[in-house]
This record gives C-alpha cells, sequence and structure tokens, in this order.
C-alpha cells in the first residue's frame, strides 16, 4: 500500500498551496487530482484550437496579490519558478446602454476623472469611499490569510473600536446599501454593484457589503493576469511542490476518505486503491462532497450531516465561453476592449430584475463580461490571434426544465449573448470566430464535481456562510469533527476565486503538526 505522512485530495490551486508549504516544511506530500492536470478552477487549456489558451474558471488574480504567498513570494513561486504578471492600467471598464464607459484604472486619479464625467459629486465620493475602503480592508487583512478567529472572538474584537464597528455595518449590509450610502448616479451604483456581484450573490442581498471594499482595492497594486494563463499559477506551485519532494498524481479520483477510531487514516481511489496518510489528509473538495458522500456518517457527529446539507448554494452560477478570434474585438468607434475585463450593463432597474430573476431560474443575456486576454498577453494564442473571455451569469436550475435543459439552449443562449454584444462592439462577426467553446453551469459541474449546482464558489458567501462560518459555525478553522482530516479551498475562507487561501489551512495544519509556520517559510 502506498504511503505518505499527508495525502491532498484535489489538486486545485488552494490544495496545491496546501501541499506546497507542507513539502517546503520537510513533509512527504502526496496530492491527488482528478482531471489530467493540476489547477481545478485555475487552470488553463486549449478549448477551443490548438495554440489557444483559454481559462477553465478564474481569469483576474485580484486578492491573492496582497497574500504573503506572492506578496513576499514566501514559496519561490516568481523567483524560482518563473511566475509572472501583467498588471493592465484599466482594470475594468462599465459600457451602460448608449455606448458610454466608465473606466476603473490602477491610477487612482484617472478612475476618479472617468466617474466624474457621469457625477462630479460621485468623484468627489470616491476619493472619500477609497479612503475608508483601505481602513475597512486593514480591519479585515487581519483574518484574510491565516486561519480565522472564531466568530464570537471577532465580533467582540470588532466591537471594541470604531473601525471596527464601522466593519461590521459594512459586512452586514448589501452591497447596494453601501453604494446607496456613498453615491447618487445609477451608472456608478450599478459599475460598483457589478464589480461585488463576482460574491455570486445578488448585490441586493443582504451581507454582501464587504464585496465593494474590494473595488477600491485594485488602486493598491492592481489585479493581474498571470503570462500564459491561470494555470501558470498551479503549475508554479506544482513544480514547487516536486522540488521539495512531493508527490502529484493527475487523473487520480478519489472515491472516499476512511476513518478508524474517529481520526481520518487512508484515501480510497475509484479504482479501488487505497492509499496510507500517516500525519494528515486535507481536503480541497466541496464541503458536500466530503461529507455527505465520502466519509460514512457513523465517522460523524449525528446531526452534522445535515447540517452539512442545508448549506446554501450561491444565487446564481455562469457560463464561460471561449472563443479563438481571427481579430481582436473592438468598439463601434474603433477603441479597443482593452480593459482587463469589460462588463456591459442595462438600465439600473433591468440590472435589478435580472438578478431576481436568476433567483427563479430564469437565465439572462443582458449584461455579459467580456475581456481579451491576448492585448495584455500574446502568448496565449498564435501570433496575430486572439482568444476571448466571455462570461455571463446564469442560473444553474432553469425555471423550465431544470439543470439537464441546458443541454438544449446553451448554444443559442451562446449566440444571443454575442448577438447583444454586437450592438456595441465590432469584430463579433461569425467570419472572426474561428471556433468557439461554452461552458453552460451544468458543463461546469460536469467537468469539477466539485462546483455542485454549477456553484464556482462550492457554497454561498452568505454573511451566515462566511468568516468562521464558512463553512459552518464552529467548523470554520480547517478543522473538522474527524481527526487529522483537514479542510481548504473555496468551502472555506477567505472563499472562492484565486485567493491562495490554502496558506490559512497549511497553518492550521502545522499548527497540529507541531511546525512552526514562520521557520518553515524561512527554509
Amino acid at each position: 500500500m502506498e504511503k505518505h505522512e499527508v495525502v491532498v485530495v484535489g489538486g486545485g490551486h488552494n490544495g496545491l498551496t496546501v501541499a506546497a508549504y507542507l513539502a517546503k516544511a520537510g513533509l512527504d506530500v502526496c496530492v491527488l487530482e482528478k482531471q489530467d492536470i493540476v489547477g481545478g478552477a485555475v487552470a488553463t487549456r486549449e478549448l477551443t484550437l490548438p495554440g489557444f489558451k483559454h481559462e477553465v474558471g478564474a481569469y483576474m488574480h485580484g486578492i491573492i496579490q496582497a497574500n504573503p504567498l506572492l506578496r513576499n513570494d514566501e514559496l519561490g513561486l516568481k523567483s524560482k519558478y518563473n511566475l509572472k504578471y501583467i498588471y493592465p492600467d484599466k482594470m475594468f471598464e462599465a459600457v451602460f446602454p448608449g455606448g458610454r464607459t466608465m473606466a476603473f484604472y490602477r491610477d487612482f486619479d484617472k478612475t476618479c476623472e472617468s466617474i466624474a464625467k457621469f457625477s462630479q459629486k460621485d468623484a468627489e465620493a470616491y476619493r472619500r469611499f477609497f479612503k475608508f475602503s483601505n481602513t475597512m480592508l486593514k480591519v479585515a487583512s487581519v483574518a484574510m490569510f491565516s486561519p480565522v478567529p472564531k466568530w464570537g472572538a471577532m465580533m467582540s474584537f470588532l466591537d471594541a473600536s470604531e473601525e471596527g464597528r464601522e466593519f461590521l455595518k459594512t459586512i452586514m449590509s448589501s452591497a447596494a446599501d453601501i453604494a446607496d450610502d456613498w453615491f447618487e448616479n445609477d451608472e456608478v451604483k450599478t459599475a460598483m454593484t457589478r464589480f461585488a456581484s463576482e460574491m455570486m450573490v445578488s448585490p441586493y442581498e443582504k451581507g454582501t457589503g464587504n464585496a465593494m471594499l474590494f473595488v477600491s482595492s485594485m488602486h493598491l497594486g492592481g489585479y493581474g493576469l498571470a503570462v500564459g494563463g491561470s494555470g501558470a499559477l498551479s503549475n508554479a506551485l506544482a513544480n514547487c511542490i516536486k522540488d521539495n519532494g512531493g508527490t502529484i498524481r493527475v487523473s487520480s479520483p478519489v472515491k472516499s476518505i476512511r476513518a478508524e477510531s474517529g481520526e481520518a487514516s487512508s484515501v480510497v481511489l475509484d479504482n479501488g486503491e487505497e492509499i496510507l496518510a500517516t500525519r494528515a489528509i486535507v481536503s480541497n473538495l466541496n464541503v458536500k462532497q466530503l461529507f455527505l458522500e465520502m466519509i460514512e456518517p457513523l465517522s460523524l457527529p449525528t446531526d452534522f450531516q445535515e447540517k452539512v446539507r442545508r448549506i446554501k448554494p450561491s444565487t446564481f452560477s455562469a457560463m464561460n465561453i471561449a472563443i479563438a478570434a481571427d481579430k481582436a474585438p473592438a468598439y463601434k468607434d474603433g477603441k479597443p476592449c482593452d480593459a482587463m475585463f469589460v462588463e456591459f450593463s442595462p438600465s439600473l432597474e433591468e440590472y435589478w430584475r435580472i438578478f431576481e430573476d436568476f433567483s427563479h431560474g430564469i437565465p439572462s443575456v443582458r449584461m455579459p463580461l467580456l475581456a481579451v486576454p491576448t492585448l495584455h498577453d500574446p502568448s496565449r494564442a498564435p501570433e496575430g490571434k486572439h482568444t476571448i473571455y466571455l462570461y455571463h451569469y446564469q442560473p444553474y436550475n432553469l425555471r423550465h426544465g431544470g439543470p439537464d435543459r441546458w443541454d438544449e439552449i446553451k448554444e443559442k443562449i451562446a449566440e444571443d449573448i454575442i448577438e447583444v454584444l454586437r450592438g456595441q462592439i465590432d469584430n463579433l462577426r461569425q467570419s472572426n470566430i474561428l471556433s468557439m467553446n461554452v461552458m453552460s453551469p451544468l458543463d461546469i459541474e460536469r467537468y469539477n464535481p466539485s462546483m455542485k449546482s454549477g456553484d464556482i464558489l462550492h457554497i454561498a458567501s452568505f454573511i451566515t456562510q462566511s468568516y468562521a462560518n464558512r463553512p459552518l459555525p464552529g467548523w470554520g478553522q480547517y478543522r473538522t469533527p474527524i481527526k487529522r482530516l483537514y479542510i481548504c479551498g473555496a468551502s472555506t475562507h477567505p472563499g472562492g476565486g484565486a485567493t491562495g487561501g490554502g496558506r490559512a489551512a497549511a497553518i492550521a495544519v502545522m499548527d497540529d503538526l507541531g511546525i512552526d509556520f514562520k521557520k518553515a517559510v524561512a527554509r
């Protein structure tokens, strides 16, 4: 029987992050990944034609830029494993009916100038909001990349200062509440809350206010595009693991995790092979996958599985359309679509209704997100050609026909989204589209079973399922009711996206194993 000190189930970027830190600490680590490549949703594939590199999930690497993993290059991903980032000046651009655009830059003053074209008063408010956000982000960062405090302790700590109380008010509010508090112009409110809706929860839902703080964080260094595609991050982590003696096994789906006398002991693959873990098992899977499908109920507290079943999914899922293009799309006036990403939005009233429709299983084609990575990183396509990343929120469970109906309508929905874009974009004619790959919410779940119900964040980021309440109250610090079994990834704090959140889980594992994290990083 194969044996390792630590087995990590799931080779997404968070599982790889945990494994890389543990391997650097000198532990014998094995990563098991179902796909034929590592990375999970932080992976790059040729989804259309040879030579055209597309993202299967994460495109922009934002929060992770502040993570010591990258900020201090703790694992040498940049200095040793050649991970490189591009930081476009124009972070995102909001496009409104009639073709008016509002751009958000790394350059703070240029952003204010763009907002002023819509409202001078809101441009001045944005300056104040930026200062406010910086203060709030400092409060939030205390528990962003290290184990989050228990909920009661965090509440007590925050309630002890004016800044903390203001942060509490913010995270309990909706993104729309925060926008209304600070701004007056409808387009400004739409642009701000649209960015915040990346939480995959309606910005009108209470508890989404926290996401508004990250809008202005782009001025603190910017968000990055990994050169060669998002998979470059995962590949660098994989190389770090191997260099430190770790093992990575792809095409190795896990069937179950065995526990004996209340302790996790081994992992069983689909083919029946059993791999022993002598010190710890770390799951990077969806919390529902892990506890409802892979562990015997008798190994868990009597009511634990029922609590897991009640964990809420995100309000909506997504459609990811990868396009290989002969020429880059441009606006009707000839200007390039050169923002890191471009968000097209209807009127504020229709915008609100679309989010409401999602909750009733009604799809939309009216607010696509467009990006042309090759305008910043030509290495992603053959010379002179381009890749297009086209993304749209969608419900998983369709009102008429349920999730299975996506197979019937996804191509038509994709074409309708492109038709909406053609109203303001050139070079999206059929003759310019060399090939296209459409992933519906159902396809996303098929590709990555950890994204149950097409939920790219595993579980919803409601305030009741955030911080130490993620995934469950009392179990938000990467430990589980089974000794030596840990969880990491999107089901845990800080949630989904390219965050490098596995660093915090690695700290928790090392603490329990008696390993000094700081000394391990300094090796």
